[in-house]
């Protein structure tokens, strides 16, 4: 059934409109910071750290990195809650849900500190190949950075909150001065040669000031008496527990998909480590941009979905789709040209060498795997995650199992190979077996298949294939880049003319003007 728009929600698309804007521009500041320090840290580590040194460093940052994966989706889920209790002005219940899930991530982090011990105990039993010269320090890294992360758990409920009422330069500052002042304390203390055991104080010292920063935003917002222990209650707790249940699962399937090639590398050709980390971070400056600017669709997916308006939340699925694809190839065909030029300015030849293929192998599965985010937002929004993990689950699968068999025969690759396996497996799952599952929309899965993402695809593939072919004939940097400015020019006159209608078009030449205005 169709709900009618009326005049008043027509008058407040420029309001909703700029209030995306606004939290894009903060959550690409945010994550901004990260691909800031992505940029200029690793060159300065890779040529005053050896490669064994360097590899266990990112391996360390990789283990921390699964605890801040469940802290990115508790921040997600206390969001939704606060959203809805902020649409209803139920101050008791925000009291009552905050209260609840704060009590449980400070048990979450008493569980992290524990683990954190555990994995510093067992480093050098599970990776064997580390250095005997640097495992007591590597051990002892680990142990502080997990500490750390375990105190940010409870601080992730005040970044939800924020997040929640749209108030996204909050965890934006937050999280850029946290980041910065970890980075620059690594950077001095690797430039010094002062080990792995101050760069991991840094790091620690980098997550408090993110959690004091949180603290005195959180008190400047008039709103303690929204925390305390006596309006904790057990069922509230369950509830979020439950609700987050789902999204554990997916999470944790996340972390098989992406977070566990680098410990397979370590454990099974541990020389190709540090390539296999650059190669990583490399792929994660499309997930950076990419994710900061969809991410602001779940406070908007979140009202439509209380409306229970499957076929209106399925054309939004539809356009944001469409033009979350064409982001995806407007960022990812400059990213594989400009590749090799990139990796020698950044981190000289041999790095840019053994890392190219492996590079550009995750960053291809990254933008398949990224094509069905949106989606993935939405059904989130409207709470039905639970029927969405079939997908999420088997790609882990597949993605571990293959690279644990390929890495025997063919090292690192082999592992890169298997995650972009398993990104055409979940993508296979989500269109044959997830979203007939998910009612909250109402779609044709020819039409987002056709319309949401092959039709973007099949601009830029082919130009594409044109640039990387003509690059073989041209050895001048100078010339690949101006190649590489001509094809992106290109791909976005054919997406603009092409994918979008009169009326996308304007509603895109309205967000700019809005992101303008925040900027």
């Amino acid at each position: 059934m169709n709900v009618p728009h009326s005049p008043e929600s027509e008058n407040n698309k420029p309001k909703v409109l700029a209030t995306m804007a606004k939290n894009a521009v903060a959550n690409l500041f945010r994550t901004g910071t990260g691909w800031v320090i992505v940029l200029f840290l690793p060159p300065l580590l890779v040529r005053v750290l050896d490669k064994p040194t360097y590899g266990v460093w990112l391996l360390l940052l990789q283990l921390a990195a699964y605890i801040t994966v469940f802290d990115g989706g508790v921040q997600i889920a206390v969001a939704r809650y606060v959203a809805r209790a902020e649409s209803l002005q139920d101050r008791k219940y925000l009291a009552r849900f905050l209260s609840s899930a704060g009590m449980l991530m400070v048990a979450a982090a008493v569980a992290t500190a524990l683990l954190a011990v555990l994995g510093s105990w067992q480093l050098g039993h599970v990776f064997k190949e580390i250095p005997i010269s640097i495992a007591p320090s590597a051990r002892q890294a680990l142990l502080i950075i997990g500490m750390s992360v375990a105190l940010t758990l409870p601080f992730s409920v005040l970044a939800g909150f924020f997040v929640g009422i749209q108030r996204n330069e909050m965890t934006a500052f937050a999280t850029s001065v946290g980041k910065f002042s970890g980075a620059l304390g690594i950077a001095w203390a690797a430039y010094h040669h002062q080990g792995l055991l101050a760069m991991a104080t840094w790091v620690g010292l980098g997550n408090i000031v993110q959690c004091v920063i949180y603290w005195v935003f959180w008190s400047r917002e008039g709103r303690r008496d929204t925390l305390r222990y006596s309006c904790a209650e057990r069922a509230l707790a369950r509830e979020f527990l439950l609700f987050y249940a789902a999204m554990f699962v997916a999470q944790f399937s996340s972390i098989l998909i992406t977070g566990m090639d680098l410990p397979i590398v370590a454990a099974f050709d541990f020389r190709a480590a540090s390539y296999y980390g650059v190669a990583v971070l490399l792929s994660n400056v499309l997930i950076v941009p990419f994710a900061a600017i969809v991410s602001t669709l779940l406070p908007v997916a979140s009202g439509i979905s209380a409306s229970e308006d499957p076929q209106r939340l399925g054309q939004v699925l539809l356009k944001t789709t469409r033009f979350a694809s064409a982001l995806l190839c407007v960022i990812t065909l400059p990213l594989l040209l400009l590749m090799p030029v990139f990796l020698r300015i950044w981190v000289g030849t041999d790095y840019a060498t053994h890392t190219l293929l492996l590079a550009q192998t995750l960053v291809v599965a990254q933008c398949l795997r990224l094509t069905m985010m949106p989606y993935a937002m939405i059904g989130f929004a409207a709470g039905q995650q639970p029927r969405m993990l079939v997908a999420p689950v088997v790609e882990a699968i597949v993605n571990v199992s293959c690279s644990l068999a390929l890495v025997q025969f063919i090292g690192a690759h082999g592992v890169a190979l298997g995650t972009l396996i398993g990104a055409l497996v979940g993508i296979s799952l989500h269109f044959t077996v997830s979203l007939p599952r998910t009612d909250c929309v109402l779609l044709s899965r020819t039409e987002l298949l056709w319309q949401g993402i092959l039709k973007q695809f099949a601009f830029t593939v082919p130009l594409l294939v044109l640039a990387l072919l003509t690059t073989r004939w041209i050895s001048s940097s100078i010339f690949q880049v101006a190649l590489a400015a001509c094809a992106e020019l290109a791909l976005f006159a054919l997406l603009w003319s092409r994918s979008f209608d009169s009326g996308e078009r304007d509603q895109l030449r309205g967000l700019v003007k809005h992101f303008a205005r925040v900027s």
